[in-house]
């Protein structure tokens, strides 16, 4: 069988060593140091030679026998020697595949302090106007470019590897005892700030070396210990393979299948509230065992130390590193770990991570990587909150408004859960917005709510503050600085169930017409209103639909639509009786009117005054798929309805004739009395089928059961 040729000199071009070996393969693998040779594994098939060749020599042992092919797995600053590979490639007319480490220089390390040069020659003359003890972590072979500037005499500190070679070069140049840190990496954030601080470094020196050669940590440690990091570019400008492609390419020319399988496990874990103590303990192992610790600054130093981790939480920043990983690593298995606060399924990056995830699975499928994912809950704040407090959190309504403007729309949301429920929790940005929902509460009428908020849960330094709104409202900014969340209890929040609603329980005023709440049960049923959905109610009148709409979910927001003052003034009143902060009354006539209000999921038709025809067209042009429901007393109305409807490619009616009769008491007799007939239409719109279909709702992705969701 014929062997692979592989020149040698990176963490990659070891690996690929190990990949050939398993496969069953052969391959000379060639090595510059004695120390290149010595971390190189004894493996089947696989013959070692050390030393540097030049390129007639390589052009030599290219012709020495029929090898498949030449991998040239030198390092990125060797360009020297890949220069010649490649040479004596072409010269032999042997196949030359370039595996090349993917370098930093895509990421965004552009602070304040870091600095980038083309080549060592520069970087050099730039230390001469530093202060301070410099860190070298370029290599040996660079080292005299630096000790022959006379100004860096006795502030050089070289991190090598601890090969014969390497140190026989430092002792040449005048590098000795403390001057040299004689380490095998890979070198964590942690340990880089430890060599860092014990050195008194003020600038470290690296290579733009990629994730194999520790930029990533090297350039966290820097920023860490606020020190200037220099960063010597890339020279190695020829084009390359990923590590899976030159696998890919081996296996096609061996016929064998070198590189197995990859397995990438990815788990989402929720931390709690930031303290160990309250880390479960499937999270714990979680994060012990992973190779990669993703997260918010704050927990990457808690639960990242003496790990490869890095200040990302972002899902689309995870998702383009776990494709580099993936892309560069040779390691069978990997395992990362991307750490959220709180409940990892509660108000957190997972709902946009996981779906990305998902899509993510199934591009590294077709590479030949198994990705399992699973996700590790954790203890919310709502959760410990409810626990110092002594009740339960079951039947709350929970807001998030943490990272939240404070507007006018976020604001209602706020004071019609509170109106509408008695128990409400708030995700709270910054512990002096207690003083500013205070306010909002106060001055909304629930001055007497209470409110609890609690700052830094699960944490020694946890602080409790008690009060009305009222009295929060009257507070200065006097708080500790953490993450905080607010529990609200309302005594006696309104309903808000709007099917609840009786005819009697409406203000009314005489000749204002009414929809009679029999009908409201019927109309709103058709519309089948949603949370989250924009309803208008057309010609409002006194405002009980609009009214029992609201109060179907906080989340729906009705616009009460009437042309005539006083009767937008009642609805008003309605409004602010039952306390619909989720309703707003417009005044104005239908349809010019909806030019400036939002585009409707529903609409209701109660009062149309002649213009039938022009408001449903313009509902139909306002929002294509709307569903509408209008109610006709009169043959003329039906008739215009019926018409319209003719008009319109891909509609549709469906007619309801109610007749309705009640009792009516008079003296000790219960007569039946009959309610004036009518006619509710029932109009939808087809989709027309030219039109994309919906996009996939996230769940949608995952339709088979997954193993790794499994215990």
């Amino acid at each position: 069988m014929s062997r692979i040729l592989v020149f040698a000199g990176t963490t990659e071009g070891r690996k690929l060593a190990e990949k050939i070996s398993l496969a069953g393969a052969s391959a000379l693998v060639c090595v510059a140091t004695e120390y290149g040779a010595q971390v190189m594994p004894d493996l089947d098939g696989i013959e070692v030679r050390q030393g540097r060749l030049t390129e007639s020599q390589m052009e030599e042992l290219m012709e020495s026998e029929d090898f498949v092919c030449v991998v040239d797995a030198t390092h990125p600053y060797a360009t020297i020697a890949s220069d010649n590979i490649k040479a004596a490639a072409d010269t032999t007319l042997m196949q030359y595949l370039r595996l090349k480490r993917e370098t930093a220089a895509n990421t965004d390390f552009t602070k304040p302090g870091v600095h980038y040069f083309d080549d060592n020659e520069s970087c050099a003359i730039a230390l001469e106007g530093t202060r301070g003890s410099v860190l070298l972590t370029i290599g040996s072979k660079e080292l005299p470019i630096y000790t022959r500037r006379g100004s860096l005499k006795g502030r050089l500190v070289a991190r090598i590897l601890p090969g014969s070679e390497s140190l026989k070069t430092c002792e040449s140049l005048g590098l000795g005892g403390r001057d040299i840190i004689a380490m095998q990496g890979p070198f964590s954030k942690e340990m880089n700030v430890a060599q860092i601080n014990d050195y008194n470094i003020t600038v470290l020196v690296t290579k733009m070396s990629g994730q194999t050669g520790g930029f990533f940590e090297k350039a966290l440690a820097a920023d860490e210990a606020g020190i200037s990091l220099f960063v010597v570019g890339n020279p190695d400008t020829t084009e390359g393979m990923s590590f899976d492609d030159v696998c890919s390419r081996l296996t096609r020319l061996t016929g064998l299948q070198i590189g197995r399988d990859r397995q990438f496990e990815v788990s989402v874990v929720g931390c709690g509230m930031g303290n160990e103590g309250n880390l479960t303990g499937d999270a714990r192992n979680v994060i012990d065992d992973a190779d990669y610790i993703f997260g918010s600054k704050r927990l990457v130093e808690i639960y990242g130390k003496n790990k490869q981790s890095f200040p990302f939480y972002k899902s689309d920043e995870i998702i383009q590193y776990l494709d580099r990983l993936s892309s560069s690593l040779a390691d069978d298995t990997i395992k990362a770990a991307v750490l959220f606060s709180g409940d990892s399924g509660f108000y957190s990056e997972t709902s946009n991570l996981i779906p990305a995830l998902d899509e993510w699975k199934a591009e590294q499928k077709d590479r030949g990587t198994t990705v399992y994912i699973k996700q590790i809950p954790g203890i919310s704040s709502i959760a410990a909150l409810s626990a110092i407090m002594g009740i339960t959190y079951e039947n709350s309504k929970i807001i998030s408004m943490h990272g939240v403007d404070q507007d006018a729309a976020s604001d209602m949301t706020v004071v019609t859960t509170v109106r509408n429920n008695e128990k409400t929790f708030l995700l709270l940005s910054k512990p002096e917005d207690y003083i500013y929902y205070g306010k909002l509460l106060n001055e909304a009428g629930l001055g007497g709510t209470k409110l609890v908020m609690g700052v830094n849960m699960g944490s020694p330094d946890v602080t409790l503050f008690a009060k009305t709104a009222e009295d929060a409202a009257g507070m200065f900014d006097d708080f500790p600085e953490g993450l905080a969340t607010m529990y609200i209890f309302n005594e006696e929040p309104l309903s808000t169930m709007g099917f609840a609603l009786r005819d009697i329980d409406f203000i009314r005023r005489e000749g204002i017409p009414m929809t009679k709440e029999e009908i409201r049960y019927v109309i709103l049923g058709k519309l089948g209103l949603k949370k989250g959905e924009v309803f208008y109610d057309v010609g409002a009148g006194t405002g009980s639909i609009s009214i029992a709409a609201a109060g179907i979910s906080d989340d729906i927001h009705v616009y009460a639509i009437e042309e005539k003052g006083d009767i937008a003034d009642l609805t008003e009143e309605n409004k602010e009786k039952y306390g619909r902060d989720n309703v707003t009354v417009v005044k104005g006539t239908a349809p010019e009117i909806f030019d400036v209000l939002p585009k409707p999921d529903a609409a209701f038709i109660g009062g149309a005054n002649g213009r039938m025809r022009e408001i449903i067209r313009g509902l139909k042009d306002k929002g294509r798929d709307v569903r509408i429901v209008a109610t006709a007393v009169t043959f003329e109305t039906l008739n215009e309805i019926m018409e319209v409807m003719t008009e319109i490619p891909y509609s549709s009616v469906d007619i309801i004739q109610m007749n309705i009769a009640k009792t009516e008491t008079i003296k000790q007799f219960h007569l039946i009395k009959a309610l004036n007939p009518i006619f509710i239409a029932c109009i939808s719109f087809a989709p027309i089928q030219s039109e994309q279909p919906a996009k996939k709702h996230p769940a949608a992705y995952r339709q088979e059961p997954q193993p790794e969701y499994s215990d």
